[in-house]
């Protein structure tokens, strides 16, 4: 694309000559290929205006920036307001705005993203409509996945733009893209064109990153204005909320033209009725603004229940029929890493789940609770981010399960023993060797646990769900969960 045409179509101003080609949006000055615009953008520790002349050496045919600084000579320029907003809107403009050809659903929340934007990629596609999805675990177009090794859930702005191209490429109709509160804020997906802002719950997680849990909240809430304030593409701009959630009321007053909750009352658009929960899923009658159908779930768990209903609410939204939606969610298996069973055959119940913070390792534990007969065992560590409260995960394990290990969840520079220390302070009331043990090496600490079952038990492998990876002092090292859980079973059998 010519660097004018750029220009025009992402709201900058050109000085230079806009005649030069650009074949690509970049960031970062590592990465720089020749041809590539580079914008500066500034980071929280890391300031891209002072990596310019790096970039052109790399190749960079030219540069964004939003404040005066030297740049080397000759090089084009693109003055913007905010490098990040022009970052969004120049890697849009590049990849032909591939957002305003597709429906698209944003879901954020504090848990459940990753289940209900897969699942509702799951019911979409069931119904006959192309679609794509954009997670922690994966990309997804047309029913084929590429696992997701960026280390952030979403990526940055150039990237989403690039997957939203190759889904628009591959003929997808629809898409459904997981979207954090630092996405919202760093304005990664600022030109996406929603259609749909979904909530599943707002927690008390991230708050290293937002001062309090109001930032926190109005982080996410973002999502609803740029939603209502998107193209039309002739999709009524839909919120679908959880009105079971503490940021149901404030959430609400958000204008939007159309707003759906869901909960597990009748006071919800979106509800169950005749709900019958088992050990592996739940059946029930789903009410929506649309009609009744039947859904019976395959994924165990009572947070599925509200994660079906806010999938629901999304395809709802973007005109699937409601007896569709029960036939698609009937077929979903779930989500790798979240509360995935691990089943060979074993007399004891093992799952993989990513719970890494407090709240989120007691729902699960207390989820599987009800369907343990004899104990509930965890295995989990807690990880170098400092907004993630140890003791906190340690009372949750002392209070709902019966006995636990904790272990090595991705320490970075940080000593794991000195984290397990953290971590069993708040284990309050509860003696080493008898209620719990200390593994550091988390695969020893797996094979204990698996030692330690018994028929009837239930052991839950906490904190690394779907990654690949192990973040140590000496770099990333390769993980599989679900291998060393396998590997730990049939090593006791």
């Amino acid at each position: 694309m010519r660097l004018a045409e750029l220009a025009r179509g992402g709201g900058a101003v050109l000085e230079g000559n806009g005649d030069v080609e650009v074949t690509g949006i970049a960031y970062d000055s590592r990465r720089v290929q020749p041809g590539d615009l580079f914008v500066a953008v500034t980071g929280i520790r890391v300031d891209g205006h002072h990596y310019l002349g790096d970039a052109v050496e790399q190749g960079a045919a030219a540069v964004a920036v939003e404040r005066a600084v030297e740049i080397p000579h000759g090089v084009p320029v693109l003055r913007l307001l905010s490098t990040r907003v022009g970052l969004a809107e120049l890697s849009a403009e590049f990849y032909g705005r591939p957002s305003r050809r597709l429906q698209l659903a944003g879901v954020t929340g504090t848990d459940g993203k990753t289940t209900v934007t897969h699942m509702a990629e799951h019911v979409l596609q069931a119904s006959g409509v192309i679609a794509g999805a954009m997670s922690t675990v994966a990309f997804k177009v047309s029913g084929r996945e590429v696992d997701n090794v960026t280390g952030q859930t979403t990526t940055e702005a150039p990237e989403v733009q690039a997957w939203l191209a190759r889904m628009v490429e591959a003929g997808a109709q629809a898409a459904v893209i997981e979207t954090t509160s630092h996405a919202l804020v760093q304005e990664r997906v600022r030109a996406c064109d929603f259609d749909v802002a979904a909530f599943t719950n707002v927690g008390r997680d991230h708050l290293d990153y937002h001062a309090t849990w109001e930032d926190y909240l109005e982080a996410k809430a973002r999502l609803i204005d740029l939603t209502a304030n998107a193209a039309d593409k002739g999709v009524e701009k839909t919120a679908v909320l959880n009105r079971d959630d503490i940021s149901y009321e404030r959430l609400a007053r958000k204008p939007i033209a159309r707003r759906w909750t869901y909960g597990l009352t009748t006071a919800s658009d979106l509800h169950p009725l005749d709900l019958a929960i088992t050990g592996s899923g739940s059946r029930f009658r789903m009410k929506t603004p649309m009609g009744e159908t039947d859904v019976t779930l395959n994924v165990p768990a009572r947070f599925n229940i509200y994660n079906a209903l806010c999938a629901a609410g999304i395809c709802l939204a973007l005109g699937v029929q409601v007896e569709d939606i029960g036939r698609g969610l009937a077929g979903f298996e779930g989500v790798r890493g979240r509360l995935e069973p691990v089943d060979l055959g074993q007399d004891f119940r093992v799952y993989i789940d990513f719970a890494h913070a407090a709240g989120s390792l007691a729902s699960a534990l207390a989820e599987l609770r009800p369907f343990t007969r004899r104990r509930l065992i965890v295995v989990f560590g807690s990880t170098a981010r400092s907004d993630h409260d140890r003791p906190g995960m340690g009372r949750a394990a002392a209070e709902f399960s019966d006995f636990f290990i904790i272990t090595t969840d991705d320490p970075l520079s940080e000593d794991p023993v000195e984290i397990a220390r953290d971590v069993q302070a708040g284990a309050t009331g509860k003696a080493a060797g008898r209620d719990f043990e200390v593994v550091i090496d988390r695969r020893a600490a797996i094979r204990r646990a698996i030692e330690l079952a018994q028929p009837g038990d239930t052991v839950l492998l906490a904190g690394k769900g779907h990654e690949r990876s192990m973040r140590t002092a000496h770099g990333s090292e390769p993980w599989d969960e679900r291998a060393e859980a396998e590997a730990a079973i049939r090593e006791r059998t």
